[in-house]
């Protein structure tokens, strides 16, 4: 499970800039998609909901900090403690509770795939509309990004996201809705990450690193 769960939050980090967006697109998701390329970040809560075949479920809850350039902070405070952060170079993935952290050494090291989509740094010809759905009185779309990932999307009226969902070949659903979201670049200092004392440090392929 813990594997599982550790994927699928990679397929959840990392940002970047400008694209531009087909035109068959829905104008209401072109908007919305726009104005994501535009902001220089955002800060919110969020909630994390994995259901799986057996119809069972397990949530997660935390708060996520962006900016520009692969800044990030995701961090997740249920049920247990985890943090993902960047500073554009460098990832960190600590984990309080086993007293270790995992230093990745580039960003390529994380599927980037969701925040692509919702920061646009995808070009018009990585993007298809699959079909549109909806729900609670919103716009699902489902979109398909390259050959095989696809994702669906749900946009507030305000343009910004509500929540969004990937799905495995297994029928396990990962949606992660976006809470109080509040545009505007954070503070750069959270992005930055000093190992604390006494915390075993791992490199990218779990073996641990002399300090």
């Amino acid at each position: 499970m813990m594997k599982f769960y550790k994927i699928c939050i990679c397929l959840c980090v990392m940002l970047s800039a400008h694209t531009t967006w087909a035109s068959d697109l829905p104008q209401a998701l072109q908007d919305g998609l726009q104005r994501l390329s535009e902001i220089k970040g955002f800060s919110c809560a969020f909630k994390q909901t994995m259901t799986y075949d057996d119809g069972s479920q397990q949530q997660f809850k935390g708060h996520l900090s962006v900016a520009k350039f692969g800044h990030f902070r995701w961090q997740y405070t249920q049920p247990y403690a985890q943090l993902y952060v960047s500073n554009g170079e460098d990832i960190w993935f600590y984990e309080p509770d086993l007293m270790q952290v995992q230093h990745l050494q580039s960003l390529d090291a994380i599927d980037p795939i969701a925040m692509r989509l919702l920061e646009g740094r995808v070009t018009a010809d990585d993007i298809k509309l699959l079909g549109e759905s909806q729900e609670s009185g919103r716009s699902v779309y489902h979109l398909r990004m390259g050959l095989q990932t696809e994702l669906w999307l749900s946009l507030q009226n305000n343009g910004l996201p509500a929540w969004f969902e990937s799905r495995d070949a297994l029928g396990n659903r990962n949606r992660m809705q976006l809470l109080s979201l509040q545009t505007g670049a954070p503070d750069m200092k959270i992005f930055e990450f000093t190992v604390p004392k006494g915390v075993d440090v791992l490199n990218a392929d779990g073996q641990m690193m002399e300090r």
